[in-house]
């Protein structure tokens, strides 16, 4: 019995010794761990942060370019006619989607999302106004219609709208 005693009193110490040795290295290690992927963050952040904002003046740049008030000045041509002048529209909203679809990478879904939705419902009022005139008509008078419903409509332009949440995410990147 005397020798059991004499073999737990031996296990005991070391056993206190094992585990306080197993608890400061497992710390250690964590806190390395910690320590390494903190590093890899900031060198990739390092790394990416020009390319998303890169991306976000392209996305602005977008959402200003088929923004009505400077996309209608920019495609109309006088001899267009109101059929002409709705296609040539539709036409340069989605090339310039097209153009920026590989930004979508760099943007969360939500504010991607709303892109989408600002290419669509500007696609949507061309159409709507183009419905109510007759094809062969002069361009003008689309242009016209267009900047009449714009005018008297009482919301924020939705490409207004997602340039204000394009401005939210990037100063997220900056922790603001």
């Amino acid at each position: 019995m005397e020798l059991f005693w004499q073999i737990v009193g031996y296990i005991i110490p070391a056993l206190v010794v094992f585990l306080t040795t197993y608890v400061v290295i497992r710390a250690f290690l964590d806190r390395e761990q910690r320590m390494r992927e903190m590093e890899f963050r900031q060198a990739n952040l390092r790394e990416s942060l020009p390319i998303r904002l890169q991306a976000y003046e392209r996305l602005t740049l977008f959402l200003e370019r088929i923004a009505l008030n400077n996309l209608l000045p920019r495609v109309r041509k006088q001899e267009m006619t109101v059929a002409e002048f709705r296609t040539a529209l539709i036409n340069n909203i989605r090339m310039e989607y097209e153009h920026n679809l590989s930004q979508q990478v760099y943007v969360s879904a939500e504010t991607w999302g709303m892109i989408r939705a600002a290419k669509e419902e500007t696609i949507s009022v061309i159409n709507r106004n183009a419905m109510t005139l007759m094809p062969e008509l002069p361009g003008i008078e689309l242009h016209k219609k267009i900047i009449g419903e714009l005018a008297e409509s009482e919301d924020d332009a939705i490409t207004l709208k997602v340039l204000v949440q394009l401005k939210k995410e990037v100063m997220l990147l900056y922790g603001k």
